[in-house]
């Protein structure tokens, strides 16, 4: 596929309108798909191994609907997650050789976010799910559209910075998860600053609409997106409008969703919709179902395209190796890599899913993709220009349009 930053060709344009991004969290694409059954993906088997002290762990199934801790997915969990134990990342130097050897050691040791697991526990990170009866919305989704297989997040580090590539092909120099008082300055006063701007702000006012769902614990109705410059609380659309929203004039080219979190201040994450690896599948499968019926049953079904993908693997296994990325080279804060990362290596493999009447069914898509894909969809489907070099060497999912409406679609998924 070609990463030409040029306006899509007409055809497309009069097919695609209308783009939603759902972004759910923290779940690796093998601990979500690669027991689906699913033919023709690249995923993890029992062969696939982590050692530590001494005992093998391999790949397989009955993953827990709830872990035991948070597994830690910061950055440097992630260079030892994907080097092996007691790897560390020198700054400014090259990313280590990548042998995904050390889920189980860093999950049996770190504690960036809480205290580690029990021993009988500690394998549990290389544990999968058959989301057949796990996730039933998101298995049908991408049994019936495009399922990618080789959707990485946009650096091997946390939610965060992975969200921030979302909005604006950058995490302007962002590697870690940033501490209260950096959170409470964004959200309450300057805002995120990308040094090129956001999606946002090269769309324009009244051109993108941006939802949470807001219908599970108080807690956790807390929009990261609205730590953005320019992006306020009063910006964000509770979910529950937006059936009623796409019936009645909707023009929005773009529409970004954003998941309840649960109980984010005893971080639980529990009654939330984000598929929190301490709150479990449910919630999300359902609001996966909520956000494609709706669309499915408006009168924007047959111009639309919806994205479903996940921030970062949340510190589960996954067999793909990760591969160079192109830095965003936006001129970004240096102040906020503390990590002296260089932005040049995707992060760990996530699931994503292209949902769109006009995409081929059952269809697995092996195209290298992250988060910059979405805004490079997005600006060339529109003739914007990139933010980024990263967006601007990014696939994009426009490929995956083919010329025939299907009428095969399901008109209602979920319960």
């Amino acid at each position: 596929m070609s990463a030409n930053p040029t306006m899509a060709s007409t055809s497309v344009q009069a097919r695609i309108q209308h783009v939603f991004v759902l972004m759910l969290e923290n779940r690796s694409f093998d601990h979500l798909f690669a027991l689906s059954g699913i033919p023709g993906i690249t995923a993890a088997t029992s062969t696939n191994t982590n050692a530590y002290g001494g005992v093998a762990y391999p790949f397989g199934g009955s993953a827990p609907d709830q872990m035991p801790t948070d597994p830690g997915h910061e950055f440097t969990d992630v260079v030892e997650q994907l080097c092996g134990a007691g790897v560390h990342f020198q700054a400014g130097q090259a990313y280590p050789t990548v042998d995904n050897s050390g889920f189980v050691s860093n999950y049996a040791t770190t504690q960036s976010e809480g205290p580690p697991p029990q021993v009988a526990d500690v394998g549990k990170v290389m544990q999968g799910v058959d989301p057949r009866s796990r996730s039933p919305s998101l298995y049908q989704l991408a049994s019936e559209f495009v399922l990618c297989d080789s959707w990485h997040s946009s650096l091997p580090g946390p939610t965060w910075p992975n969200r921030y590539f979302l909005h604006g092909a950058s995490s302007a120099g962002l590697d870690h998860s940033p501490t209260s008082a950096e959170m409470d300055g964004w959200e309450l006063c300057d805002g995120f600053h990308y040094p090129k701007g956001s999606i946002f702000d090269a769309l324009g006012e009244g051109n993108y609409r941006l939802y949470q769902d807001q219908s599970g614990a108080l807690l956790g109705h807390v929009p990261q997106i609205a730590s953005l410059k320019g992006i306020s609380f009063f910006d964000v659309d509770d979910l529950a409008h937006f059936e009623d929203d796409l019936e009645t004039g909707y023009t929005a080219r773009y529409t970004f969703i954003e998941p309840g979190y649960g109980d984010i201040v005893h971080s639980t994450y529990a009654g939330g919709s984000s598929q929190h690896p301490m709150d479990g599948l449910s919630g999300g499968d359902q609001l996966a179902a909520r956000v494609y019926n709706a669309i499915r049953n408006s009168p924007l079904w047959e111009s639309s395209l919806l994205v479903i993908l996940y921030d970062e693997h949340g510190g589960f296994y996954d067999s793909a190796k990760p591969g160079v990325a192109t830095p965003p080279n936006d001129g970004a804060d240096p102040t906020l890599n503390t990590n002296g990362f260089r932005f040049d290596v995707y992060g760990v493999r996530v699931p994503a899913i292209v949902v769109s009447p006009w995409v081929a069914c059952g269809y697995v898509d092996h195209t290298i993709y992250d988060h910059a894909s979405t805004l490079a969809t997005i600006e060339r489907l529109f003739g914007l220009s990139p933010l980024t070099d990263r967006d601007r060497n990014a696939n994009d999912v426009l490929s995956l349009i083919t010329t025939t409406c299907r009428a095969d679609c399901s008109e209602r998924i979920g319960p």
